[in-house]
């Protein structure tokens, strides 16, 4: 803190003061500046990305934003896959991988980000590791056109009860993904031994519960999996995965397809899975001030209209943030927003084998495939209960 006496009265002292506090301030603020370009002065980052037109912007808005450490960095553009043979200074990963790979990744501190990611799109345990670019996943998306041909309004979307007595047709299928919103809510939320994982009576209930609603609307079965199903004219909404190029489609060109938050369903709210993208720096970087440098750019404004210039996948941005960007069209800005009611995968695991994801559980065991059959079937809840946890118990820890 600084503390300053004026000893005599005017407003020329007063002003011959402001200055000599302002000009102590400014040579403070240049000297830290000034130690972090002569410490790295000679910086050299090499960087992973995916897209050659998002390193081509970034590299030009860091050589204008910091003309002393021009051609500082260096891009290596590649299809993005796991591995830990990291080779980068700042590697382009997603958040489930940076969680394995966090021995691997340096804690970088107090990164000066302009706009943050949505809450329920950031991982507590990586705030000082990992910094989310973009994300993919499913998001809720219904057909205007539809929604006035059947003379029905965004109340009727409001929640799957409201749907089923509107007779809305929900898209569906049982892939992980398309279930997991509907189970996401029994899954634990730290590391538990299989014995607890699965409440029966709970579980049974949603189970119920879920089979009831699939009758109501009467989702599909949907074995070719129509994943552009929103082009079409045969389901008025559903979950749209924004991995596929729905941007090309004709019911997004002609304005009619629109994004919200998923339906609510048993009044709680419930969210499709989405996987965020973006930047981690590396133990073997030499440079972590400049790294840090260059995550700030990353989430600074004019990092993220670079991002935003590209078309690439969806920037994660919160809701009240997209009005200060430039984009182009309402349906972008619409998903955006709906990105903000998404969630992250739950990575909570099992005592007997950590290795063992929930988000792996949902999407890779059978437990999809043993509710579509109890769906299809007469079987009670709680004999589908039984079958259930004996298959994931042998899936996950073989016992």
């Amino acid at each position: 803190m600084i503390e300053v006496v004026i000893l005599k009265t005017g407003e020329d002292m007063k002003k011959l003061v402001l200055l000599g506090i302002t000009a102590f301030l400014c040579a403070c603020s240049n000297a830290s500046r000034e130690k972090i370009e002569m410490t790295e002065k000679d910086a050299h980052l090499l960087i992973q990305v995916e897209h050659q037109a998002y390193a081509d912007k970034l590299n030009d808005l860091w050589n204008r934003s910091y003309p002393k450490q021009k051609d500082a960095l260096h891009f290596v553009v590649q299809p993005y896959y796991f591995t830990q043979d990291i080779k980068q200074d700042i590697i382009w990963t997603n958040d489930i991988d940076a969680t394995f790979l966090k021995d691997k990744l340096m804690e970088i501190k107090e990164v000066s980000y302009t706009y943050d990611v949505p809450d329920s799109l950031q991982r507590e345990e990586l705030s000082d590791y990992y910094t989310p670019v973009i994300g993919e996943g499913l998001v809720f998306c219904y057909r205007k056109d539809l929604l006035e041909k059947n003379k029905l309004s965004e109340e009727d979307l409001v929640s799957f009860e409201q749907m089923a007595e509107s007779h809305v047709r929900y898209y569906h299928n049982h892939m992980g993904e398309y279930v997991y919103p509907f189970f996401a809510k029994l899954l634990p939320k730290e590391t538990i031994p299989f014995t607890n994982l699965f409440p029966k009576e709970q579980t049974i209930k949603q189970l119920k519960a879920y089979k009831e609603i699939n009758t109501k609307l009467d989702m599909p079965d949907d074995l070719i999996q129509q994943k552009d199903f929103y082009n079409g004219d045969d389901y008025l909404c559903g979950l749209l995965s924004t991995k596929f190029q729905y941007e090309k489609r004709g019911a997004y060109q002609n304005g009619n397809l629109h994004f919200m938050a998923m339906p609510s369903w048993q009044e709680e709210t419930i969210a499709p899975p989405f996987t965020t993208f973006g930047f981690a720096v590396t133990k073997e970087c030499k440079y972590p001030n400049t790294a840090r440098q260059f995550l700030a750019m990353v989430r600074s404004k004019k990092g993220i209209q670079a991002l935003l210039d590209t078309n690439m996948k969806v920037p994660l941005l919160c809701s009240e943030d997209v009005k200060d960007f430039y984009i182009y069209d309402h349906a972008k800005k619409e998903l955006i927003e709906a990105v903000n009611t998404t969630q992250l995968y739950n990575l909570s695991m099992i005592e007997e084998n950590p290795g063992i994801t929930m988000e792996m559980l949902i999407n890779q065991s059978d437990f999809t495939s043993i509710l579509q059959n109890y769906i299809c079937s007469k079987d009670s809840a709680a004999k589908v209960y039984k079958e259930l946890v004996k298959n994931l118990r042998t899936w996950s820890i073989g016992k």
